[in-house]
């Protein structure tokens, strides 16, 4: 930073000084050496604190590559907020959420954002991590897509399904066929990860699958697929109508420690991460370029992408209740040794301290 000082320092001429008398017999030379000598001085100091008040305190924020979890990560990063709040901030982005559990074990990353099954999936190991706030409601960005083709839901029968075990895909198939009546054995299950999915389907080797956004909408736009359920709505033909079956969360998660010995470095992630949910709201066209240009989007499917999830760090009891179910689900699928109380690793107290009203839990 570039320090400019300018005073308008006047010396008097130095015939005049000697004859001020006896008690002030100054040298002009004199006067102008202690003048420098402190205003140098003053320089050194407003030099040095500014560099104090401007330090910026190093942290690693992690991040899945996915605009349903990472949305405000990007956000703040892009726009400044972790800077404005005192981070030299890197983020770092991983494939999947998978992927950033195993750096968080792994210890190179301490915080970051990731979906409630990965994140419900360490915890239940047990490893010691807590949620601290959720950053958005992606219920309504898990979805089962069908061919265009399908008109009813008998279409489907005789047909191959495919879903992913022990993550949100099946986790919505099993909920629509709970809610919907579906009978799963008049199907063929086919197991398959995203990218395999959208092959199959591409060549109609499968006519539906149980994904998440953006996926989804590569599906409906590329592969003449259309939405049939996701976890908030129904599409199907004589059942349309907004009903929430599936719940899942975006969650902003840290370890035990890191909470524990930095929690000035916490406490300034959610600030920024706070203002970045602020940003979403209040310049949405401008944080869809950003999150469009980050995820290899047009901004109209961003749009659409963003359209289908709920951008907040509120934690509230849906929150609680959410991942209460979610645990249940993957304790039956012995995904997890044990089922983890939602209540018991939540940390609300850094999002607390700074948005006081988006801490809604009884």
């Amino acid at each position: 930073m570039e320090i400019r000082l300018s005073f308008p320092v006047m010396f008097l001429p130095e015939e005049k000084v000697m004859r001020m008398g006896s008690s002030y017999q100054w040298k002009a030379g004199g006067i102008r050496q202690h003048v420098w000598g402190t205003l140098f001085s003053l320089v050194g100091e407003l030099a040095t604190l500014s560099g104090a008040a401007h330090a910026q305190t190093a942290v690693t924020i992690g991040a899945t590559k996915d605009p349903n979890q990472a949305a405000q990560i990007v956000i703040a990063r892009d726009k400044g907020f972790f800077k404005a709040e005192g981070l030299d901030a890197t983020v770092s982005i991983f494939p999947s959420g998978g992927d950033l559990m195993a750096a968080i074990v792994g210890g190179s990353v301490s915080i970051g954002a990731a979906g409630s099954t990965p994140s419900l999936t360490l915890r239940g190991r047990p490893y010691p991590i807590r949620v601290l706030a959720q950053v958005s409601d992606i219920s309504g960005a898990v979805q089962i897509i069908v061919k265009n083709s399908v008109k009813s839901l008998n279409d489907l029968y005789g047909a191959k399904i495919a879903v992913m075990p022990g993550t949100g895909s099946e986790g919505i198939f099993k909920s629509f066929v709970r809610d919907y009546d579906f009978d799963p054995s008049k199907v063929t299950l086919v197991n398959m990860a995203p990218a395999e999915m959208l092959s199959s389907f591409s060549r109609g080797d499968v006519i539906e699958i149980a994904l998440w956004e953006p996926y989804t909408t590569r599906a409906r736009k590329l592969f003449d697929g259309k939405v049939l359920v996701t976890g908030t709505r129904s599409a199907i033909p004589g059942k349309e109508g907004d009903r929430r079956i599936y719940a899942d969360h975006g969650l902003l998660i840290g370890t035990e420690t890191f909470i524990r010995d930095k929690s000035a470095v916490v406490k300034s992630v959610v600030a920024a991460l706070a203002k970045a949910d602020d940003f979403i709201r209040t310049n949405n066209g401008e944080a869809t370029q950003i999150l469009a240009k980050e995820f290899g989007f047009d901004t109209g499917d961003m749009t659409e992408i963003m359209a289908s999830n709920r951008y907040k760090l509120v934690i509230d009891d849906q929150l609680v209740n959410d991942l209460n179910g979610l645990g249940e689900f993957l304790a039956q699928k012995k995904s997890i040794n044990s089922k983890p109380d939602a209540r018991a690793f939540i940390d609300a107290d850094p999002l607390r301290s700074v948005r006081s009203d988006w801490v809604q839990i009884k």
